[in-house]
């Protein structure tokens, strides 16, 4: 009998994905968890993992081309049987074809297998062979023994310090010949990719349709800093300050629920529940997974939410389900400010800044304290001023005098 396999969906916002390159042909016999295909989406390269079992009857998909999720990517049968004309699944019948646990595997294959059964991230093996470089050679640290960019890097490394090794201690490393004057055919345009053309054009429409303004303030965490550290002393918890960050503004967030709503051009959707998307940078993009329903969770729940979803999206998946309310940005790690743009349909968004050492009057005398920036973009549709200056002050006082750390 003809069983379909579908294009799976990986991640929340995923409808269709390039076929770029079959791994098998009309006639392969097919076992469950073999790789049938990789698709690239506007975030990641992931392979198709098989559900069923059968010989290839059809190949449904051109490479190159889109392949539209949970519609047959090709279809599997017997061997004596011949594939003629198939009904194209329903939405219903693929989610019965394709358990959680099959989506939960495919989306730990976005480590991807390398020719020799190793695995390998897309971006180490880009690095490689623009190297030339075998990477089956190369030992993994990454998940499950992957190759990853920094273990490419690293073999590049070595390999260069021993072509360059020679008798001379001192090798020259500067050429006397003074290099040619760069020209306009000198110039290198790189197209944007699915990931970055998205992010581009979201980014666009969102400075060009929100009115944006901008409001900043600072909050004193010193005395949040000690009470961190001793939780970290009494439980062993790893809390970061930007786990604390993010409880607090779910917090205040109840208090300010016209910052927790959806924008259009005809009104507000106010959301029930809130749900904060945390920015994460990757290679080449951005990725915000959200923490679902994130005030009710604890802080430990949450720092352990934030890990995982940093790592996921690291190899390019998102691996929240959730749908954000109210975003944050944090590149206080840079040292700098930020002015973020908001991340539509939502209302607002808070950017994190650096923490910094200041002496200021505390409590009759001068202190050196710990000052962290806040700024606030808001949506001028669904608030004014007065609304976002009142939002971040109950935000400092919730950040300042924060205490639930279990």
């Amino acid at each position: 009998m003809a069983k379909p396999i579908l294009m799976p969906q990986v991640g929340q916002d995923l409808t269709e994905g390039q076929l770029i390159e079959w791994h098998v042909n009309v006639g392969d016999t097919v076992k469950k968890g073999d790789i049938l295909a990789v698709v690239e989406s506007e975030k990641a390269s992931f392979e198709v993992e098989a559900y069923e079992e059968g010989v290839v009857l059809k190949l449904l998909c051109e490479v190159g081309k889109m392949a539209v999720v949970l519609e047959p990517l090709l279809i599997l049968g017997e061997p004596t049987e011949t594939f003629e004309k198939t009904e194209t699944p329903s939405v219903e019948q693929a989610q019965n074809k394709i358990s959680a646990s099959t989506a939960s595997a495919i989306h730990e294959k976005l480590n991807e297998t390398n020719g020799s059964g190793g695995r390998s991230s897309p971006l180490a093996r880009r690095i490689a062979a623009m190297n030339a470089v075998d990477i089956t050679q190369i030992e993994g640290t990454g998940p499950k023994g992957a190759v990853v960019k920094s273990d490419v890097e690293a073999a590049l490394k070595d390999l260069h310090a021993n072509v360059t090794k020679t008798d001379d201690p001192l090798p020259s490393l500067v050429s006397s010949t003074p290099l040619p004057a760069a020209t306009e055919k000198d110039n290198d345009e790189q197209p944007f990719n699915k990931m970055r053309q998205v992010i581009a054009n979201r980014l666009l429409e969102s400075k060009q349709t929100i009115p944006h303004f901008y409001l900043m303030t600072e909050a004193d965490i010193s005395d949040l800093q000690i009470r961190r550290k001793a939780q970290f002393t009494i439980s062993g918890d790893k809390i970061s300050l930007n786990d604390v960050i993010v409880h607090a503004t779910a917090l205040t967030l109840l208090e300010y629920p016209d910052l927790n709503s959806f924008v259009s051009n005809t009104g507000i959707l106010k959301k029930l529940q809130i749900n904060v998307g945390v920015a994460i940078s990757i290679e080449n993009g951005l990725m915000v997974p959200a923490i679902e329903n994130t005030p009710n969770k604890s802080l430990t729940e949450i720092s352990a939410l934030i890990r995982e979803y940093a790592s996921a999206a690291r190899r390019g998946m998102n691996k929240s389900t959730a749908k954000s309310t109210f975003s944050i940005s944090n590149l206080g790690m840079y040292g700098v400010e930020v002015l973020p743009i908001i991340n539509l349909p939502e209302a607002g968004i808070l950017g994190v800044g650096p923490t910094k050492r200041v002496v200021k009057e505390y409590r009759g005398g001068l202190q050196g304290r710990d000052i962290i920036s806040l700024s606030l973009a808001a949506d001028h549709r669904a608030i004014d001023g007065a609304y976002g200056a009142q939002f971040l002050k109950s935000l400092v006082e919730t950040i300042e005098n924060y205490s639930e750390f279990s």
